[in-house]
């Protein structure tokens, strides 16, 4: 006797293991091992990559709102194979969604929910909302936007029930308003409570249906029993495989699950839930106001309710579908429903302009979050990252204190009419001053501020008798001036294009002279001028430069832009000044991001 038998005998003497093998492997599938009965073992399977992903997850999460994000962070883009493990946690989580609702199908249609097997169908309605549960609490966890109001609106809809909904969302949320006590919660319902819940109904789901057997295909020659192994137990492997590899394979072609930018309840975010509740997000479309819970309560609990109800109306002696069209069309109107709400869904908002320029910034927003975060997140949290970020937080100063006025890219006012300040697009650069001197009153310069009129332009004749002896710059102070004033912006660090005019010291120099020389009529530079008192015009001196235009944002009655009379009560339209409205880490951030995004679109 081998060393291995002898080990075998020696558990099985003490376990009875080979009898409890042997009961599993010979079990009888009446009418031949078919794919169809795959779908309970897929779903093992996919519960099990949860498990293992999920505990290695839990070895570098940390659940609290300063600390959830930039842990999965680390996950996702430091950690060694952390964006393939949540990779495969994510589309895991999907898949299972995807299994259980076929698998419930499935034995829909061959009646296995009918005498003796009502309560084991009733186990698999009880797995299908803890995976929804599942998928629900998991996906607050990463604490990013996405996240964050895709779970309000599945919170603010549990409230709508009445008499409990209220005390529900705030069991949910401990308390009024979302935070790490919220965050706690779905962690530890994901990780604890769930988990106990779905081993128990697995647990006496698998024990049922050993006890009852499998329901074979209506029309199947009964004659026919296969054992479970090998013929099922290979379909079931196979099925398995083929699911883990389109799990692994999706984690890898997708390079892990998306991380959007921190949750941020201050923010406005195009808010949609995950893709298997869309379906409901979609029916709430089509009741308002009162009706309203029409589709978070009514309809759910009428379909939960027959769902339940299923098996003690269909009391028809046969399997075959035929014969139970009655107590089956509910169920097939319900899938249809859920995969033809789910595509409405997505197709309303692939033509939504507005939520797809939405879409845009809050995804622009999430990659430049990420970028940043890779250079450390400061102890108050990801949000505070953001906030000193002038690439994050600038466009949305800028949308919120100058786009009603101003346009700099695709920010600005909705109708072009309603701007009234100078287009930004190119403000600072040598192009935009040659155009600037060429015509001052241009639409897209001071066409439609209280400065309209006041300064001439250096190569048109002025209207009238001045026009006569009116001579005009020649190209080459132009260019000087151009290159002269542009050289004025230029930061540390910032990079000169190799053509840019102020490459050449000597036209720079020359520029310097004939602003000195020539446009201190009406210009102030470095604090001299000769005409000084009119106050107009602005300082040229480090004109464009941070500086010159966090003076200008925060204040711009002072002598280093426009001078006192720039906010005269009678000069109507002029530029307002920021100081009591903004903290002045914000008056920087958002100077220095009109510096760089002035300069680098076109």
């Amino acid at each position: 006797m081998s060393r291995l038998r002898r080990l075998g005998d020696f558990f099985d003497e003490r376990t009875g293991y080979r009898k409890l093998l042997s009961h599993a492997l010979e079990e009888p599938v009446r009418g031949g091992a078919r794919w169809a009965y795959v779908f309970g073992s897929t779903l093992v399977t996919t519960f099990l990559v949860q498990a293992v992903t999920g505990m290695a997850l839990m070895t570098s999460y940390a659940p609290s709102d300063k600390t959830a994000w930039a842990s999965v962070h680390f996950i996702t883009f430091v950690q060694a194979g952390g964006w393939l493990v949540r990779g495969m946690h994510s589309f895991g989580a999907q898949a299972m969604v995807i299994l259980i609702g076929l698998h419930l199908l499935q034995v829909a249609f061959f009646g296995a929910y009918r005498k003796p097997r009502e309560v084991n169908w009733w186990f698999g309605l009880v797995l299908l909302a803890l995976t929804l549960g599942f998928a629900l609490t998991g996906y607050l966890l990463p604490w990013d936007q996405k996240g964050y109001w895709a779970t309000r609106v599945a919170t603010n809809i549990a409230g709508t029930v009445p008499i409990v909904g209220d005390a529900t969302q705030r069991l949910l949320l401990g308390g009024p308003e979302y935070g790490s006590l919220t965050l706690t919660r779905f962690y530890a319902l994901h990780v604890v409570v769930l988990p106990a819940l779905l081993v128990g109904a697995l647990v006496a789901h698998v024990a049922l249906f050993r006890k009852h057997g499998v329901t074979a295909l209506a029309g199947a020659d009964l004659r026919r029993v296969d054992t479970f192994f090998p013929k099922q137990l290979a379909k079931d492997l196979l099925a398995s495989l083929l699911v883990l590899g389109i799990v692994i394979v999706l984690a890898l072609v997708e390079h892990g699950a998306p991380l959007d930018a921190p949750a941020d309840p201050a923010s406005d975010y195009p808010a949609r839930p995950e893709w298997y509740f869309l379906s409901l997000f979609q029916l709430l479309k089509y009741f308002h106001g009162p009706l309203e819970i029409v589709g978070t309560v009514v309809l759910p609990t009428l379909v939960a309710i027959y769902f339940v109800v299923l098996p003690l109306l269909d009391r028809r002696p046969t399997n075959a579908i035929r014969g139970r069209v009655g107590p089956l069309a509910p169920v097939v109107v319900v899938a249809v429903s859920v995969v033809v709400l789910t595509f409405a869904a997505r197709y309303a908002d692939a033509h939504d302009a507005a939520f797809q320029k939405d879409r845009a910034k809050a995804d622009a927003r999430s990659r430049a979050a990420n970028r940043i975060a890779l250079q450390g997140i400061p102890p108050e949290g990801p949000l505070a990252m953001m906030k000193l970020d002038p690439e994050l937080r600038g466009p949305e100063l800028f949308e919120s204190r100058c786009a009603s006025c101003h346009r700099l890219g695709t920010r600005g006012p909705k109708d072009e009419a309603e701007r009234k300040a100078p287009v930004l697009d190119g403000w600072g650069t040598e192009s935009w001053v040659l155009t600037m001197i060429h015509d001052p009153d241009a639409d897209a310069k001071f066409g439609r501020t209280p400065y309209k009129g006041e300064m001439p332009s250096v190569d048109r004749p002025p209207p009238g008798e001045e026009g006569t002896t009116f001579k005009p710059m020649p190209e080459a102070e132009k260019l000087a001036v151009a290159a002269f004033l542009a050289s004025q912006g230029d930061e540390p660090g910032d990079e000169i294009p190799k053509d840019a005019l102020r490459r050449d010291p000597a036209r720079v120099a020359m520029g310097r002279e004939i602003v000195k020389g020539r446009c201190t009529t009406c210009h102030l530079f470095e604090g001299r001028g000769d005409d000084s008192d009119q106050g107009l015009a602005p300082e040229l001196s480090h004109w464009g430069s941070y500086a010159w235009v966090r003076a200008q944002i925060e204040n711009p009655s002072t002598k280093v832009t426009y001078r006192e009379k720039a906010l005269d009560a009678d000069r109507k339209g002029h530029m307002p000044r920021f100081d009591g409205e903004l903290r002045p880490e914000e008056i920087t951030l958002l100077a220095k991001w009109v510096h760089d995004e002035a300069r680098r679109t076109p």
